[in-house]
């Protein structure tokens, strides 16, 4: 659908003020034919009768003439300065913008295909989130079960290094061939209890917890070691 425009200039324009009710209707049906059929202001004569219920009005089409709007043809009237003093689109602006849309809206379904095929096959989506979540820990931790990492977050459980001096978590306590990520949160953790901070002892922040004012952990059994002067 191509809309017409009426230019706020007119409101108020002699040219156009000097027009009676009739020719400015036919004005702007005028206005909205060309729009729909991209003719760029060209009207043949045997479509003038659409510009206004009534049909054709010769003293009408007249006074748009005098007024400088568009010119007698052989065959009709031509609007006179479509793009410019009418302020209308061209066809050929028209017709890129429809492209323009086409192209966007293909996008925009080929990203939906896209999404409802990584819905589809959950290894997409697991191979992703882990890979932002892991960043620089990914040689450490392994590719796990993404549910069961959200489901079962440091946070909620509030025990994921209550096993830090074993690589396996207390389902798998002698290790498992399948992937599991409560083990490989479980290796992050033993490499946390073998780090430690002078002074305090070993860091469970590698593992991404949280250190209050007196030194504790707030995820953890985690308390830091004093040292002896």
């Amino acid at each position: 659908m191509v809309d017409a425009r009426l230019p706020a200039e007119w409101l108020g324009s002699i040219r156009i003020d000097n027009l009676s009710d009739r020719a400015f209707r036919i004005l702007a049906g005028a206005l909205m034919w060309c729009n729909g059929q991209g003719t760029d202001g060209s009207i043949p004569a045997r479509y003038t009768k659409y510009l206004h219920p009534d049909g054709d009005d010769p003293a009408a089409f007249a006074e748009i003439e005098r007024a400088g709007i568009w010119t007698r043809t052989h065959d009709g009237y031509v609007m006179d300065g479509w793009s410019t003093d009418l302020r209308q689109s061209t066809a050929a602006q028209v017709a890129e913008y429809r492209e323009g849309s086409r192209q966007r809206q293909k996008r925009y379904r080929d990203r939906q295909r896209g999404a409802a095929t990584s819905a589809a096959d959950p290894s997409i989506v697991t191979g992703d989130v882990m890979r932002n979540a892991t960043r620089e820990m990914t040689p450490d931790v392994g590719s796990g079960s993404f549910n069961e990492t959200r489901e079962k977050s440091a946070y909620a459980s509030r025990n994921v290094t209550r096993n830090a001096d074993s690589p396996f978590c207390r389902k798998h306590p002698e290790g498992t061939t399948e992937p599991c990520g409560a083990c490989a949160r479980a290796r992050v953790a033993l490499a946390a209890r073998q780090s430690t901070i002078p002074g305090l002892g070993w860091d469970c922040t590698i593992d991404g917890h949280k250190l209050v004012v007196d030194g504790t952990c707030a995820v953890c059994d985690y308390r830091p070691e004093r040292s002896v002067a």
